[in-house]
């Protein structure tokens, strides 16, 4: 069984499962529109990167004819590897991209983009010769990171991290040069294996070491040195920004996948969602070809991190005072509501705010009468069964009393009487009183069968006539042949109620008039006499429990005001009803119940 909580509760946890469910479905619909916009973004960047790249062609082509044909090769795999960061901004969408330059006629491709590339000169800035170093080769996705975090460790003047000649003069080093080992690869580009740090006092730092591998190996010491990766995040006079180098690192190795299925000709190159493939030629003999990968839905829930929190936090803020305000203004009736009913302040209020606890209130106040009517009910019953039994209790003992005493034995058998005719009296009322609370509480049973409710009628009534004779008063009967469904003994006893009602208040030298009819499926009996008309705020009341007008209705006209009450009991128990009325000069009583076909 579940443990009740409070109200105010119920409408808290109601209202933030609603407010909730509100914000969530708002913020995803955001991530969505977010999300198409990041993508929509990035499809746009794919055109200018298309275009950018016919602009390195064209570089490289002048590069060639300029007598630079020997580095040409390198120095497009550099600025292909700085374009290559176009999807790492706006902040959080950390996607990655691969290049790639080809010989439109051969496919051979001349030249990619790297992940950690850089360059330098021996003598210094564009002083000397020019090396370009190549890192990928021999790096690891661990040496990637690791190279980025030093990188981010050290920079300086600007993103990457450069060593300075003590000439510069804008940013005079301190004598410090870059030692690189590594394999000439032709074309002034070195496949690195090694790069240190050798400072002015002798020391040494190593910046990289990688995997590469070779035959002969060469040490050159480079005056001016560049070292970038695509993995730094963004670099400012207010320190580095915000950057998730491994998931930027997956989409780059993701986006070279791409790349080399494509190249390999595989059926699927892109496998991810977010991934994409697009290439083409210039017609001058050149193609480009560029990969991407990158999770939109991803970069648009950190793009909205802080309009997540934010909302929220509003969200709770509103629900907590919204939700404080609603329970108050619930709860607080209610709460009165139960300290009055509780206290017994009745009646309750039901003039408030909220037509449900008004209405609650009126229920209470309806029960809280019908209870005191019950309980009123019950006192009258009680004080109504201390009456009736008074008296009879009186004269037995009274009579009792004067049996023990010395007296005329011609009087004794007379007193025997006087006793067994008062414990008849109690026998009878207490049995009416045992009926009367099986009916009220619904023990009693019915035992249907087919009644002819004529004869039924007539045989009672047949008893009448003597009696009625000796009040001077006459007997109609008007009887239609009319059979019920019914407990034939219960209908008997209603009916005979009935009838010594009648002969009890006819007035002398009346008539008393039985009417039998089956009207609309439902068999009627009414009960007229001639006599004294019952007082109109009395009628509702005559069928309750020992109720007895003050119109000479007492102990000596021989009612105990029981046989009205049972009467509809019996009725109610038939699924029937039963009533009375005035009549000019007399008054009637009926019962209907229904009929049987």
């Amino acid at each position: 069984m579940r443990r009740p909580r409070k109200l105010r509760w119920q409408i808290a946890l109601s209202m933030a499962g609603t407010v909730l469910f509100l914000w969530g479905f708002i913020m995803i619909g955001l991530r969505v529109e977010t999300s198409n916009r990041l993508e929509n973004e990035a499809d746009s960047l794919g055109r200018d990167i298309r275009s950018e790249l016919r602009e390195q062609v064209e570089i490289y082509r002048r590069n060639i004819v300029e007598d630079r044909q020997e580095q040409a090769g390198a120095i497009l795999s550099y600025n292909l590897s700085g374009m290559s960061l176009g999807l790492t901004n706006p902040e959080g969408l950390e996607g990655g991209m691969a290049l790639a330059i080809i010989d439109a006629e051969t496919g051979a491709e001349l030249a990619h983009s790297q992940l950690a590339y850089g360059y330098g000169h021996e003598d210094g800035i564009d002083v000397g010769q020019r090396w370009h170093l190549e890192l990928d080769s021999g790096l690891d996705d661990a040496g990637q990171l690791a190279l980025a975090r030093w990188i981010v460790a050290n920079r300086t003047h600007s993103w990457s991290f450069d060593v300075y000649p003590t000439g510069d003069e804008n940013y005079p080093g301190d004598g410090t040069v870059a030692r690189v080992t590594g394999f000439d690869e032709g074309g002034c580009s070195l496949r690195v294996q090694r790069i240190e740090l050798v400072h002015p006092d002798g020391g040494v730092e190593t910046v990289v070491e990688t995997a590469a591998r070779g035959e002969t190996p060469v040490t050159v010491e480079l005056a001016f040195m560049r070292l970038s990766s695509v993995l730094l995040p963004d670099w400012g006079s207010n320190g580095d920004g915000q950057v998730d180098m491994e998931r930027r690192l997956a989409n780059f190795r993701e986006a070279q996948a791409i790349l080399a299925r494509e190249q390999a000709g595989e059926r699927r190159a892109v496998l991810n969602e977010g991934g994409r493939f697009s290439g083409g030629t210039y017609g001058n003999g050149y193609g480009y070809q560029v990969a991407r990968s990158c999770s939109f839905r991803l970069a648009a829930m950190y793009q909205l991190r802080w309009t997540y929190l934010s909302t929220l936090m509003l969200a709770a803020l509103v629900l907590l005072i919204l939700s404080g305000y609603t329970s108050r203004k619930l709860s607080r009736p209610l709460e009165r509501l139960s300290q009055d009913a509780a206290d017994g302040s009745f009646p309750c209020t039901e003039d408030g705010p909220i037509q449900e606890v008004n209405s609650l209130a009126a229920a209470f106040n309806a029960a809280q009468g019908k209870l005191e009517a019950d309980l009123r009910r019950e006192q009258d019953l009680t004080r109504a069964v201390a009456h009736e039994l008074k008296t009879p209790l009186a004269v037995l003992r009274s009579h009792a009393e004067a049996l023990l005493e010395d007296i005329d034995p011609a009087k004794r058998e007379h007193y025997l009487a006087v006793i067994m005719e008062e414990s008849d009296r109690m026998d009878a009322l207490v049995r009416e009183l045992l009926d009367l609370s099986r009916l009220e509480a619904g023990a009693e049973t019915l035992r249907p069968e087919d009644v002819d409710l004529e004869e039924l009628v007539r045989r009672i009534f047949a008893r009448l006539e003597r009696p009625l004779a000796e009040k001077g008063c006459r007997l109609s009967l008007d009887l239609a042949a009319v059979r019920v469904r019914g407990d034939c003994e219960k209908l008997e006893r209603a009916v005979a109620n009935y009838a010594s009602n009648a002969l009890r208040y006819c007035s002398p030298g009346g008539e008393v008039r039985v009417k039998l009819t089956g009207p609309g499926g439902w068999a009627r009996i009414a009960v007229e006499n001639d006599g004294e008309n019952i007082p109109a705020a009395e009628l509702p009341r005559l069928f309750e429990t020992f109720y007895r007008g003050d119109s000479a209705r007492s102990r000596d006209s021989g009612g105990a005001g029981l046989g009205l009450a049972i009467v509809r009991g019996m009725a109610n128990l038939h699924g029937g009803r039963c009533g009375a009325e005035n009549l000019p000069g007399g008054v009637r009583f009926w019962m209907e119940v229904p009929a049987a076909y």
